[in-house]
């Protein structure tokens, strides 16, 4: 098999991360459109923006460090 790129390997993490810089990106250009021009529903976006980022986060962000 002939590849037009050299597949590397990407940490999982990382692919996260870049997973919820483009989810952020979503959201704000959401928020940019008038309501009538949205993309995304309304409980959609309050899905993504409210608990789905949030719970990523957490897990990408982990410090597993005490906090006392």
């Amino acid at each position: 098999m002939t590849y037009h790129y050299q597949p590397q390997q990407e940490y999982e993490l990382t692919k996260l991360e870049r997973i919820l810089k483009e989810l952020e990106a979503i959201i704000e250009r959401e928020k940019k459109r008038h309501m009538m021009d949205e993309h995304l529903t309304h409980s959609m976006r309050d899905l993504l923006e409210y608990e789905i980022i949030p719970m990523l986060e957490a897990e990408v962000y982990y410090d597993p460090t005490p906090q006392y």
